[in-house]
């Protein structure tokens, strides 16, 4: 299955792409997404993606346009569909 992954913000920088397309397994799920995200990009995204750092528990993650929240990093992830990855602009 692929999966299109868009990068907000620092996790451009980190990963030096705005986007990419990723071929995961049929019945991947959000969590198996995220570790095979963190297994590429190693200790770079690691902070990023790990729920238990600081910077991991302020990061947004949509599927398809939906927002997604701790509770469903379960889900599984569709054929073709569009994850994004990012931290929320920060305003002053």
């Amino acid at each position: 299955m692929k999966v299109r992954v868009a990068y907000l913000s620092i996790l451009r920088d980190v990963t030096n792409k705005k986007e990419e397309e990723i071929v995961i397994s049929e019945g991947s799920t959000v969590n198996d997404l995220i570790s095979a995200l963190m297994k590429t990009y190693g200790d770079k995204l690691k902070p990023f993606l790990d729920p238990d750092s600081e910077m991991g528990q302020g990061i947004i993650l949509t599927l398809d346009g939906e927002l997604l929240s701790s509770s469903d990093l379960g889900k599984k992830i569709p054929d073709n569909a569009e994850f994004l990855v990012g931290l929320p602009p920060f305003g002053g």
